[in-house]
């Protein structure tokens, strides 16, 4: 059964986990979500098991140069 791994293909962190998993013979399946999507049920289902936050990247581009939601807005 092959794990699937969410992502940004372009993402130089993805691409590191990516070869690694290679290079183990790891049976993974890649979701690019940027150019997928992917299911508001999905996000709903990780975000009550983790911390919305913890979802998200904040050191990435286009986060950095975008302003995160406060709640006061």
């Amino acid at each position: 059964m092959a794990i699937t791994i969410y992502g940004i293909k372009n993402c130089d962190t993805m691409k590191k986990a990516r070869a690694w998993l290679d290079q183990h013979g790891s049976n993974t399946c890649f979701h690019d979500y940027k150019t997928a999507g992917i299911e508001r049920a999905k996000l709903e289902g990780w975000a009550k098991e983790a911390d919305w936050e913890a979802l998200l990247n904040k050191s990435g581009t286009p986060s950095a140069s975008s302003p995160m939601p406060t709640g006061k807005d």
